[in-house]
Order: C-alpha cells, then structure tokens, then sequence
C-alpha cells in the first residue's frame, strides 16, 4: 500500500510538472509580434543608395502595419519591429468618447503630424516611452500613445494594452497606413495564433507588393515618360499601400546607370507620379534637403524647398504648363547631375517640388501641398544625367537619362 501511493505521489508530481510545462507556451502568449511596414527585395539595410538601386533592394516598400488587425487578450502587449529602412511611427490617437449615450462625438479626434504627436493632446509628450500602455479612458495608461519616427532598421516598439476595446492605429507619416487592435476579456477564445498572423504579414506583403508596376498600363504615345506607381489594398483592419519606390519608363522597366533613359537632344521628358499616396519629387543637382546644399533662386514651399530652380542659360523660362504641369528647359553648360557641386549662387539644380495626385486623387494625404503631379524636361544638353527623389533617394529612388543626338 505504501508502494501503492508512492507511486500515486510520483505520478501527481510528473503530472504537475507536465501541467506547468504545457502552461509556459500559453503564458508566453501574452506578447504578440507584428511588423511595421516591410520591403522587397528585404537587402543591402542601411547600405550605400547607389548599390541598393543597382541591385534592385528596398524597391517596393510596403507602407502598412503587418499584420494591421490583431486580437489579444486585455493587459497583453504588442511588439512592432521596424521592418524597412523607410521610416514609420506607431501611433494610438486621443479618443475621447462621448459624454452620454447618443451623443455626438467630440471634435478633438483630430489626425496630427508626425512632428506634433501626443502633444497635441497635453500633457503628453509627442513621444511616448517604449512599452507604454494605451487606454483611451486614460484610467490605467496613456490616451495618446505615439513611438516617434521608427527610422532603423529593427528597431522595436512595444505597447501593453490594460483596458478591452478596439482601438484604431495609424502611422503620422503616412496617413493611409493603419490598423486595428482587438482587446479582449482573459476569458475569450482568441481567433488566432502567433503563426497564423505571422502567415497573414507574408500574404499582405506579397499583395501590396505583387504587380504594383501592372505590365501593359501605360501607353507611350508622345514625350518619352517616367513614372512612379503604387497601389492602395484594404482589409479587416484598415488602409495598407505598396509604393515602387524607383524610377520606371513607360514599358515598366526599372531606370539604372547601367539602363539609362534613351532621350535624343532637344526632346522633352515627362515625369508623372501616379502613386496614389506617396508624393515624390524630380531633382537634379545638389538636393535641396542637403543642408550644404546653395539655396540659389529655390522658393520656400512645404515639403522640398522648391518647385523649380533652372539655369539661366537659355531664353525659354520655366513656368506651367496648360495642363497643369510644370516644365523646364535644361541648357548647359553645366552638369546637374553633379551632386558635390556646391558652389555658391548656383543655379544648375533642377527640382520639381513635390509631386503628389490631386487633392480629390489622394488618400489620405490632404495635408500634402501642392497639388502637382507631371513635371516635364526638356533637353538641350547632351550627357548622362543623374536625378533623384530626394525623400526616398536613401533607398534607392535615383534615375539616370542619356542624352544623345
């Protein structure tokens, strides 16, 4: 009999020993991974921009929260790695609610800057500590909740989540990426696990990413023509977009040193954005967000500090075109792909300011002025020629143009 329950005992022993082995994993699941944009080709992070074009990494970005619904359990936590070297913010915005049932809901549920943050909602700071915990309520954490702009690469941010709710994300720099978080009661079934979102962020890179240059959109009728593209996708949880964040002709290929756009001397390019959210500029020369960079006669405007600063050389002005375009005549003798040229009072550097869809073509960039978006060159010098988006030319974004006779 003594025999007997020992042998019980040991038996309740192993069994609790196996009980709290089983019961580590599912603790564990208090803190959930996702991702804050993406890119592919995934390469070359934090490298040289000439060598990231040139092998085709970082091209197309993906501007979305991956995966941008999740549901966890109430006082869970949520990391987000940094994923790309185009630079995000994870952000949870004041939510006040209303004071009785039915009313309307305050005003101040107001979309802020990337540079204004939580202080827009006092006495927050406009960042938040990593590790924050977000409640609207403001009973148990912070009612605004923002990590500032996530700019290297794996960088993580995490934010626990005491109150149950839904609450709404955003990124302050690109305001159509967003998503969703579920907090639910410790006592729900949630509906999915670690490895299932993780599957969820590869198919949603892949969708934003897929055909985001569709082969046989464009006609090539008239000027020869350089676009940037991009697509906007929706799910569950909100806006996600994939940005091709090159230079591509009118057939869709990639523009690189080594394939240059063909221009004959005397022809005119025209440099059309069709992204439906990411706005770009055209610069050729020392980049005027190059603080070493002369000044010469660029105009202060939002965003890059020009819409066009032309040679002088020529008697064709520069100015706008019928459609709206903007246009310039490029006359040498100079070498505006000359970026270490840093003279002072030049005027060689050519910029087509930010070029961004029409306001009623955006989504959700209506704070983006002005509304621009063909910017056309005429070439009156021979050369190869260098330009430049100068927001994203870290990653890659350079073209290059041969003029030949």
């Amino acid at each position: 009999m003594n025999a007997l329950r020992s042998s019980l005992s040991s038996y309740k022993f192993r069994r609790m020993m196996l009980l709290a082995a089983f019961l580590v994993p599912q603790l564990a699941l208090g803190q959930w991974q996702a991702k804050a944009g993406a890119q592919f080709p995934d390469c070359l992070a934090g490298g040289d921009a000439d060598a990231k074009l040139a092998a085709g990494c970082q091209a197309r970005q993906v501007m979305a929260f991956v995966p941008n619904e999740i549901w966890i359990h109430q006082n869970d936590s949520i990391i987000w790695t940094h994923a790309s070297d185009e630079g995000h913010t994870v952000t949870f915005l004041n939510q006040p609610q209303p004071a009785n049932l039915g009313d309307a809901y305050p005003a101040a549920q107001t979309r802020v800057s990337g540079g204004v943050g939580c202080s827009a909602f006092a006495p927050n700071t406009a960042t938040s500590l990593d590790n924050s915990a977000y409640d609207p309520s403001g009973g148990s954490g912070l009612q605004c909740l923002n990590s500032g702009t996530l700019g290297t690469y794996g960088t993580t941010y995490t934010v626990s989540f005491p109150a149950k709710g839904n609450f709404k994300f955003t990124c302050l720099i690109h305001a159509s990426m967003n998503g969703i978080v579920h907090v639910l009661d410790p006592s729900a079934t949630l509906p999915y696990s670690q490895q299932a979102y993780n599957n969820q962020a590869t198919g949603q890179i892949v969708n934003t990413t897929w055909d985001v240059v569709p082969l046989g959109l464009f006609v090539n009728g008239g000027n020869p023509r350089v676009y940037t593209v991009g697509k906007v996708v929706a799910t569950g949880g909100g806006w996600q977009y994939g940005s091709m964040f090159r230079f591509v002709d009118a057939q869709g290929n990639v523009i690189t040193k080594a394939s240059p756009l063909q221009v004959h001397l005397g022809q005119t390019v025209e440099f059309a954005n069709i992204d439906p959210a990411e706005p770009h500029t055209i610069t050729f020369g020392c980049p005027t967000d190059d603080p070493a960079c002369p000044v010469g006669q660029v105009a202060s405007t939002s965003g890059a500090r020009a819409f066009v600063n032309v040679n002088d050389n020529g008697p064709q002005p520069s100015g706008t075109a019928g459609d709206g375009a903007r246009y310039v005549v490029m006359n040498g003798p100079f070498h505006p792909a000359d970026e270490g040229d840093r003279s002072a009072g030049d005027k060689s550097a050519i910029n087509a300011g930010l070029l961004i869809p029409q306001a009623q073509d955006r989504t959700g960039l209506a704070q983006v002025s002005p509304s621009l978006n063909r910017f056309r060159v005429t070439f009156n010098t021979l050369g190869q020629y260098r330009f430049i988006c100068e927001l994203h030319d870290e990653i890659g974004m350079i073209g290059w143009v041969n003029v030949i006779p």
